[in-house]
């Protein structure tokens, strides 16, 4: 009996951690069928031209939410400045948050470096429509233009540490957490890089987990698929598990799977990324090898 209720402390414990009021992915339909609830926040992340030239009807258009910022490309900004853009696109903790993209091709990781961004600020019901905006114009839905805005509210972010990793992070669990990089198999192989990346290949220890293949043909790749993907490397869900890529974005869409789709809930997305932990003598990429 004592076992039992301690299993009940232990998933009342967890619990909040899974607590969604909407799924990590939403489709065209689920978000036509909630254009008018007054929750919904449909925030438009594409440039400001092409959310003037036709986006979904009440969307607003959000930009800002990641900056250059000490030398490297892709950083959150300052806690307050994160704050204020969150509450001029009229979104509280209470919202549930829908963002769209250009496609779910080469632009969804850009998606889910924005819903990373509001749920690590403290939004916790964020969605990314599946497929972006060219589902929603594919699938024959109805579109405005122009700018459109929402009342401001008194949004203030509440950083959840836990869904971030730093340097001091990385350094300090680089042997002991499972290092995930989601960047193509040609760069983690040390066959190419990034111009702002100082070292070909990967650090020692990694495991290939490309971005690119969560979704095919511009939508998500169903869940049970994409679980598979991850077990396949033997990832662990209840060990410390550290995601980059390049400067950011791209790790952001497994840290999006596993973390708001899967529900683990020890992984963590890594902002500087390789182009800032290359930079580390004390680190050695390898090339040329797997793991």
């Amino acid at each position: 009996m004592k076992k039992f209720m301690l299993m009940l402390v232990a998933l009342a414990m967890i619990a909040p951690v899974f607590a969604r009021d909407v799924d990590a992915f939403v489709n065209a339909a689920w978000l036509e069928a909630n254009l008018n609830n007054a929750r919904v926040v449909i925030v438009d992340v594409r440039k400001v031209d092409d959310y003037k030239a036709g986006h979904v009807p009440g969307a607003v258009s959000l930009l800002g939410l990641y900056m250059a910022k000490g030398g490297l490309n892709n950083e959150v900004p300052e806690a307050d400045e994160l704050s204020e853009l969150i509450a001029e696109a009229g979104i509280d903790a209470n919202s549930i948050v829908v963002v769209v993209e250009a496609d779910g091709g080469a632009r969804f990781a850009w998606a889910t470096r924005v819903a990373w961004t509001l749920v690590y600020a403290g939004v916790p019901n964020v969605a990314v429509l599946d497929g972006g905006y060219a589902e929603w114009t594919k699938a024959g839905k109805a579109t405005a233009t122009g700018f459109e805005t929402k009342p401001e509210t008194a949004f203030k972010a509440k950083l959840n540490p836990a869904f971030i990793a730093d340097k001091a992070f990385v350094l300090a669990n680089i042997k002991k957490a499972q290092i995930v990089d989601a960047r193509t198999y040609d760069t983690y192989f040390g066959l190419s890089k990034q111009a702002f990346v100082d070292q070909y290949g990967h650090i020692p220890g990694a495991f290939a987990l490309p971005a690119a293949w969560i979704t095919v043909n511009g939508l998500v790749r169903p869940k049970a698929e994409l679980e598979t993907m991850a077990k396949a490397l033997k990832l662990d869900a209840k060990k410390d598990m550290v995601i980059h890529c390049d400067s950011g974005v791209l790790c952001t869409a497994w840290w999006w799977v596993l973390s708001q789709q899967l529900g683990w809930t020890k992984v963590r997305s890594y902002d500087g990324s390789a182009q800032e932990i290359a930079k580390e003598a004390s680190v050695k990429f390898v090339t040329h090898v797997w793991q």
